[in-house]
């Protein structure tokens, strides 16, 4: 009897601490937090989708404060802004650094406050235990070149606008592309750019372009957000049906620009996807969560599937995970993106 007695007793401490501990996660995952979104310059199209996603995601959450805020394109007040959330004890802060040297001052004293530190779509090897969201960007920019310079047939002279060197994104994306045309000897590179993340500026790139090459079969542009500054220049030309671009990131204006033939391919991430993503990230992050260094997002290209039976019968015999524009219109203005933290 007494073992018996003894055994229920083990029992319901068991069940209780059990119980407890079920509480203490689901306390944690539901707990009231506030975050600070860094955001390079929210007049870029693409931050403001990003924006549009996140603010998804807080609602979807409903125990969450997301503060969003604009460097404007200067890595002053980006460091002023990530100094003014440490100052406001928020429970994570996420930032797209415009320049890792000059940023990681800053991003110490947030480590010193002991918040948590996102560092988006950049890979920052820092001693701040900052946990990085990423994309494939090199090896996804790498094959987005090659299918364009498939399309052209492997041969004819292309131009590129990338970002900003020094930006992880950007210069990623811009090895990809070295690395992609470096295979096709009859593709003549005539020009690449920084356009930074500034539609305005893409747009004057393209027209100097235009100017100074009379010849231009094919252009690649590093993201969405500046891609619509380069086309306006290409539609002011009546050139769009003769330069063919690519562009990455899948926002829904970019899909419907594939699904037009106005893009050759496109890469989706999705402004949304990555707002929701990023916000979902550094809300686990306020709670507790531990994360890996690197978290990423799983990437697809958008094309038509005409235009890839076209590129592989050129000669693309890559094996890419591909959806079509109106998939990547649903995914994106939805804001998909499965992503949870393990307890």
């Amino acid at each position: 009897m007494k073992k018996y007695s003894k055994f229920i007793v083990i029992t319901i401490l068991a069940l209780s601490m059990a119980l407890s501990f079920t509480f203490v996660v689901a306390a944690a995952e539901t707990m009231q937090v506030k975050i600070g979104m860094v955001m390079i310059d929210l007049t870029n199209p693409f931050f403001v989708d990003m924006m549009k996603g996140g603010d998804l995601a807080e609602k979807e959450d409903g125990n969450l404060e997301v503060i969003w805020k604009s460097a404007e394109g200067s890595v002053e007040k980006e460091i002023s802004l990530i100094e003014n959330f440490v100052e406001q004890k928020v429970g994570a802060i996420l930032i797209d650094p415009l320049d890792v040297d000059v940023v990681k001052p800053a991003m110490e004293k947030e480590f010193n406050a002991g918040i948590p530190l996102v560092t988006m779509g950049n890979f920052v090897d820092t001693p701040y235990g900052n946990i990085s969201t990423l994309y494939n960007d090199r090896v996804d920019y790498r094959n987005l070149t090659r299918i364009l310079c498939y399309y052209l047939d492997s041969k004819g002279n292309i131009v590129h606008i990338f970002g900003k060197k020094g930006n992880f994104v950007s210069d990623e994306r811009l090895a990809g592309f070295e690395e992609g045309v470096k295979e096709f000897p009859d593709i003549k590179v005539l020009a690449v750019q920084p356009g930074e993340w500034d539609p305005a500026l893409a747009q004057r790139i393209m027209e100097d372009y235009l100017t100074a090459y009379p010849k231009i079969d094919g252009l690649a542009v590093w993201h969405d957000g500046i891609m619509y500054g380069a086309m306006t220049a290409l539609r002011s030309a009546d050139l769009v049906d003769e330069i063919k671009v690519v562009s990455y990131d899948g926002d829904i204006e970019s899909s419907k620009m594939v699904k037009s033939g106005e893009l050759v391919a496109d890469l989706l991430t999705g402004a949304r996807r990555i707002g929701a993503w990023n916000v979902k990230v550094g809300a686990a992050l306020a709670r507790g969560a531990k994360l890996d260094q690197k978290v990423f997002l799983p990437t697809k290209f958008v094309i038509l599937e005409d235009t890839l039976n076209e590129v592989r019968a050129n000669g693309f015999k890559e094996d890419i995970q591909w959806i079509t524009p109106d998939e990547a219109m649903e995914i994106a203005g939805n804001a998909v993106v499965d992503w949870t933290w393990e307890k």
